[in-house]
C-alpha cells in the first residue's frame, strides 16, 4: 500500500464531520495563514506520513475505525440537538452578541424622538405662536421689524462674520454633509443653532470612523506584519528550519525599518504643526 493511500485512508469520518462546520473552516482558513503554522506543517509532514504508513499505525487502524466510528456518531447527534452548529459562522456569533446593544440603541433613539416630537407638539409649538401673534401685534402698532425678532435680529450684523467662519471651517475639516441654507432664519441666531447642528452632523460619522480605526489599529498591524512574514517565507526555496529563520530576520528588518521611517514622519508633522503655532521647540 502506498503512502498517498494510506493518508487517503486516515482522513476519519469524526475529523471530516468536525472540518465541515463553518466555524472550524473560518478557524482553519485564518491558522492556515499564521506563518508558525505553514512552518510547524512544513517540518511535521514528513514525520506525519511516516507513522502513518508505519506497521504499528496499521496494527492500530481497526480500534481507531472504532472509535472514529463512534466519535462521528456523538457529533450527528450533536447536530440534531444543536442545528445551528452546521451553519453558524463568526459574523453570525458577533450579529447575535451585539443584538441587544443594537435593540437599546434602537430603542434609545425612539424614546428620544418621541420626547422631541412632544416637546415640539406640546412645548415649542404653542409658545412659539404665541410670540408670533405678539411680533405681529407689536409689528403693526408698535415698531414693524418686517417679521424678524426685535432683540436677536439686532445682533445680526455682529453674529453673521461668525456664521460665515463657522460654515467656512465646518466644510473645510468636515466636507461631507448637508449645506445650511442662508435664507429661510428669522435671525443670524437662528442660524447659528442650524449650523452648530450641522457641525455636529458631520463631526459624528468621522468620530465614530477615527474609534473604530484606534479600536481596531492593533488587530490591523498584526494582519500586517503576518503579511510580511509570509511574503518573507514565499520567496523562500523551502520551509526548512534555516530557511524559516532567514525568512523571520528578513521580516524583522522590514518591520523595523518601516517602525523608524513611522517615528519619522510623526517627529516631521508634529515639528510643521509646532512650527504652524509659533511656538519655541526648547519651550516644548
Amino acid at each position: 500500500m502506498s503512502e498517498t493511500e494510506i493518508i487517503t485512508k486516515c482522513r476519519y469520518k469524526s475529523i471530516q464531520h468536525v472540518k465541515s462546520y463553518p466555524l472550524v473552516k473560518q478557524t482553519h482558513r485564518f491558522l492556515a495563514q499564521l506563518p508558525a503554522t505553514r512552518v510547524i506543517l512544513a517540518n511535521t509532514r514528513p514525520v506525519y506520513k511516516r507513522v502513518a504508513s508505519s506497521k504499528p499505525a496499521q496494527w492500530v487502524s481497526p480500534a481507531t475505525r472504532m472509535v472514529d466510528s463512534i466519535a462521528d456518531r456523538g457529533l450527528e447527534a450533536t447536530d440534531n440537538w444543536v442545528p445551528c452548529l452546521k451553519t453558524k459562522t463568526y459574523q453570525d456569533l458577533y450579529h447575535d452578541a451585539a443584538t441587544p446593544f443594537v435593540y437599546t440603541k434602537d430603542m434609545v433613539v425612539k424614546v428620544t424622538v418621541a420626547a422631541a416630537d412632544a416637546a415640539d407638539n406640546y412645548v415649542y409649538e404653542p409658545t412659539h405662536t404665541q410670540v408670533i401673534r405678539f411680533r405681529k401685534f407689536y409689528n403693526a402698532k408698535i415698531y414693524d421689524t418686517n417679521g424678524k425678532p426685535l432683540l436677536r435680529s439686532s445682533v445680526d450684523p455682529f453674529v453673521a462674520p461668525y456664521n460665515k467662519k463657522l460654515e467656512k471651517m465646518t466644510k473645510h475639516h468636515f466636507p461631507e454633509g448637508k449645506e445650511v441654507p442662508t435664507s429661510g432664519f428669522s435671525s443670524e441666531i437662528s442660524r447659528t443653532v442650524a449650523l452648530t447642528d450641522n457641525l455636529l452632523r458631520r463631526m459624528s460619522p468621522v468620530a465614530q470612523e477615527r474609534l473604530v480605526n484606534f479600536v481596531l489599529m492593533p488587530c490591523r498591524y498584526a494582519q500586517h506584519v503576518n503579511a510580511v512574514f509570509n511574503e518573507n517565507l514565499d520567496k523562500q526555496e523551502s520551509l526548512s528550519i534555516s530557511n524559516s529563520w532567514s525568512a523571520s530576520i528578513g521580516a524583522v528588518t522590514i518591520l523595523h525599518k518601516e517602525s523608524i521611517e513611522y517615528v519619522k514622519r510623526v517627529r516631521g508633522k508634529t515639528s510643521k504643526k509646532i512650527q504652524e503655532l509659533d511656538v519655541p521647540v526648547a519651550s516644548v
